[in-house]
């Protein structure tokens, strides 16, 4: 369990780390392992496509490791990559202007220091994957690389999130050894899309504060017609889920899990209507839910139906 800052702030006040060194803090925040909604979202898009290749069950929960690992640490990554480019916006929003770099608590060349670290750790776990994997993974920088700074030149930076955070959906296909079929390509765009989605419904935690700053996202280019957007973003996501599991043979449990995405989708949008009542950093966080039902769906694949 975790107690939220009450000063806007989300990051959680008491947690698993609270017996540790309080120096350790700090860096605990940069790498949001404080916060880990942030690594499920990025790990679980190659948890639910690697079933749905040709590896067998105990090739796929090794790789399934792997990238478990990789994900922790290339969110930690990125969001040290976010936190250097954005540290003089960081300072003016109620909720990251306690974030360690923003704050004074870790300084440029510590958080480099960090980065480093992290992407050396990552870097390991490429290495446990075949040679094509790698240059699938590497083709990733110019988004992870961009995505920080989209917010300055584009009032859908939630896009390049999307683009972005999806890359896991061809690194885990490539690393499964499959053979490229058309539903990889689906998948990715369907994940595209229900990462904008959540992303824009994140955003709406900061819109009041980031439309007097002039920062932009979706959250506050959507904002008065944010329950259609939403519902039209998520309806593209389910329809592509869909065209996905015809394009790589998945089985029955697939589609159901796809029918209960579904529905969930339709209960936050539902809470959407009353962001008062409705904690948009908690609708945010049930995606973690959307994900582990899909990765069950897809491992339903293991189970012969015949």
């Amino acid at each position: 369990m975790s107690k939220l800052k009450s000063n806007n702030s989300d990051m959680p006040e008491i947690g698993w780390w609270t017996f540790l060194p309080k120096k350790i803090l700090p860096w605990i925040r940069l790498g949001r392992f404080d916060r880990p909604i942030g690594f499920w979202l990025l790990l679980l898009p190659s948890w639910w496509i690697l079933p749905l290749s040709n590896l067998n069950l105990i090739s796929c929960l090794e790789l399934m490791c792997i990238f478990w690992i990789g994900s922790i640490v290339m969110r930690a990554a990125g969001c040290t990559i976010n936190d250097l480019w954005d540290r003089n916006i960081d300072k003016k929003i109620s909720r990251t202007k306690n974030r360690p770099i923003a704050n004074g608590e870790i300084s440029f060349l510590g958080a480099f220091i960090f980065l480093s670290i992290m992407l050396l750790i990552g870097l390991i776990c490429l290495f446990q994957l075949n040679i094509n994997t790698w240059l699938i993974a590497l083709a990733s920088i110019p988004f992870i690389i961009v995505y920080p700074l989209a917010k300055r030149f584009t009032k859908w930076p939630q896009v390049f999130l999307g683009l972005t955070f999806s890359w896991a959906i061809p690194t885990a296909w490539s690393a499964s050894g499959s053979s490229w079929e058309w539903g990889v390509l689906t998948m990715y765009l369907a994940t595209v899309f229900w990462i904008i989605g959540y992303d824009t419904i994140y955003g709406c935690q900061d819109r009041n504060e980031d439309e007097i700053y002039g920062i932009k996202n979706s959250a506050v280019s959507a904002k008065t017609f944010l329950i259609s957007f939403i519902a039209s973003i998520y309806s593209f996501a389910t329809a592509l889920f869909i065209i996905s599991g015809i394009g790589l043979n998945a089985n029955f449990f697939w589609y159901l899990s796809v029918l209960i995405v579904s529905i969930h989708f339709i209960f936050q949008i539902y809470k959407l209507k009353d962001l008062s009542k409705n904690i948009p950093l908690n609708i945010f966080k049930s995606n973690r839910t959307v994900g582990l039902i899909l990765t069950l769906g897809a491992m339903g694949n293991f189970i012969n139906l015949g």
